[in-house]
Order: C-alpha cells, then sequence, then structure tokens
C-alpha cells in the first residue's frame, strides 16, 4: 500500500489551514514586535516549518489587501501591521462591500441578519461615530 511506510506506519496527511488561517497568524506575530520587523523574524516566531517564501507571499498577500506595510529599500524589508485580524476582516468587509452595484440592498441584508447584540453593537458604534457629511438621517424607525 502506497499510504505505509516500512514499519507498517500510515502517513497522516498534514491538516489543510483554513482560508485566512495563516495571515491571521502572521498578523498576530507581526502584532507582537515593538517595531518593523524582518520576513526571517516573523518565520521563526511562526515556526510550523513554513518556508522563508511562504511567509514572503503571505506577507505580500497582506501588503496587498493593505493589512500590513514594508518598508526599506534593500534587504531586509521590514514589515508591520496596519491592521490587526479585526482590522483585516473589516478591511474584507469593505472590499465586498465596494464590488456590490447594490450597496443599500447588501447593507440591509447583512444587518437583517444580525444577533440583536450585534445590532445593538452596531447602533452604539454608529452613535459614537456621529453623523456622516451625508448627513445620516435621525429620524429612522426602531427595529
Amino acid at each position: 500500500m502506497d499510504a505505509e511506510r516500512a514499519g507498517g506506519e500510515q502517513e497522516t496527511p498534514a491538516r489543510r489551514r483554513g482560508q485566512g488561517e495563516l495571515e491571521a497568524q502572521v498578523l498576530s506575530v507581526l502584532g507582537e514586535a515593538s517595531e518593523p520587523v524582518a520576513a526571517a523574524w516573523v518565520q521563526e516566531r511562526l515556526g510550523a516549518g513554513l518556508s522563508y517564501s511562504t511567509v514572503i507571499t503571505i506577507l505580500t498577500r497582506l501588503h496587498a489587501k493593505q493589512a500590513v506595510t514594508r518598508t526599506g529599500r534593500g534587504r531586509p524589508v521590514l514589515w508591520e501591521p496596519v491592521a490587526n485580524e479585526a482590522g483585516l476582516a473589516a478591511l474584507r468587509m469593505r472590499r465586498l462591500l465596494d464590488k456590490q452595484s447594490d450597496r443599500d440592498a447588501v447593507l440591509s441584508s447583512f444587518v437583517s441578519v444580525l444577533s440583536s447584540h450585534d445590532e445593538d453593537l452596531l447602533r452604539s458604534l454608529l452613535a459614537e461615530s456621529g453623523p456622516d457629511d451625508a448627513g445620516a438621517p435621525s429620524d429612522r424607525p426602531e427595529r
């Protein structure tokens, strides 16, 4: 049998990470740094046998998502987080919203599926942020 080794042991397939899990881990490691750090520093702290090129790929993807910044013209390039894990999720949500032709319908649908706790929290956060330039109506009916 191909899956068996010479000693009769079966190989265990490597666990596949969930979407965004490695990005979240990289952001977490970057969040521990007190200053911008090199990719090798990130790789060392991540462990798990990740290759340097994998770490660079994840950092480059996070940079494209504007979740990290990179500094330095030569080597080493230094990386620092712009957003934590929650911030990255917020960036994803914003990008998804920006791709929609009917933002009002998307936001309305989103709010309609929130738990009452999440809805209360959202109302509180919106109240704290104050009215925007468009003049948010204050006479909206309560849900």
